[in-house]
């Protein structure tokens, strides 16, 4: 049996709201070739919405999702595939704890996350998101397919704003938490291949890997655009680490890590502008992306001084 996952990000660009890395991974039978599960899983998940039926949605979450739209599609597929896992998450709380984001005592300081909660699902009826899992774990089983979980870091501000005071710049911030997710799989699986998106236009990693993963060998075989390939191996264990450009539209537990980060970041963004439009009726609420976390700061400015409220918690510095 095979091992392969994959690893995406979502939120890299804002200053406000968390940035969320999330890791999925599939156990895959050595006989199937390719294993590319868009072609494996046809009965049961498409790469687009259009003309997909009764299939789920797996695809790059930047075309999933819009405010016009809305969660519908994310939520319909992180559901259906964390389902698959026996665990029917029917809370934001619980989905984070089902995600080992990460110490969930971290929520205490914002006063947007503490001891608030969200309904799931928000926007897809439950029955039908059982359903679709249903369907999900037949065609699975039939490939020989195995779903085996996801595991998510989230760095809401002060947790970002906290390692960037530890010397790492924003690119190497993100590297730091893709290459914990990796040394998370390294260790629970030993032997598999991971894919992850192409971190900016970084083109070179063994000088980062060779450091996470001391004492292994890092050996490079490409290392430009739009990939970059490498393998970590030590004694038994052996890793195959590709960085590719736009990986979410060719490679599936891509796609579907970018769909389990961007509904993780809607659901916080959720209560963080539920929290200062109570506070503020009538206030737009933000997607944290700069200009318009400008104007979202600026209009909570007087509420967050009366409040108490710390840039610390709020803003990332970069």
């Amino acid at each position: 049996m095979a091992i392969i996952a994959g690893i995406d990000e979502a939120g890299y660009g804002p200053f406000l709201g968390p940035l969320v890395i999330t890791a999925v991974v599939f156990e895959v039978h050595d006989s199937l070739g390719d294993k590319d599960l868009w072609r494996l899983l046809d009965g049961a998940v498409a790469s687009r919405p259009r003309g997909s039926g009764p299939r789920i949605v797996v695809g790059d979450s930047k075309r999933l999702y819009s405010r016009k739209r809305g969660l519908g599609r994310l939520e319909e597929g992180v559901l259906a595939f964390q389902w698959l896992l026996g665990d029917k998450v029917s809370s934001f709380q619980d989905l984070l704890g089902s995600l080992n984001c990460f110490d969930l005592g971290n929520l205490k300081s914002y006063p947007w996350y503490q001891q608030k909660d969200l309904d799931l699902p928000i926007t897809y009826p439950r029955v039908e998101i059982n359903n679709h899992s249903s369907l999900l774990k037949e065609v699975l089983s039939s490939k020989r397919v195995r779903f085996l979980g996801a595991r998510s870091i989230a760095l809401s501000p002060k947790e970002f704003n906290e390692q960037l005071a530890q010397g790492y710049n924003k690119a190497l911030l993100l590297f730091k938490n893709c290459a914990n997710l990796l040394s998370t799989l390294w260790e629970d699986y030993g032997r598999l291949e991971a894919f992850c998106g192409k971190h900016g236009g970084r083109n070179r990693y063994s000088t980062l890997l060779s450091h996470a993963f001391q004492g292994s060998a890092v050996e490079a075989f490409s290392e430009g655009n739009p990939l970059s390939c490498y393998e970590i191996r030590s004694g038994d264990k052996k890793m195959r680490v590709s960085f590719i450009k736009s990986a979410e539209e060719s490679h599936f537990p891509v796609a579907l890590a970018s769909m389990y980060c961007k509904y993780l970041r809607e659901l916080f963004l959720k209560l963080f502008n539920k929290y200062w439009q109570e506070k503020l009726p009538g206030l737009r609420p933000t997607a944290g992306y700069p200009m318009d976390a400008r104007r979202f700061l600026k209009n909570i400015d007087k509420v967050k001084v009366s409040l108490r409220i710390s840039d610390e918690i709020l803003v990332r510095n970069r």
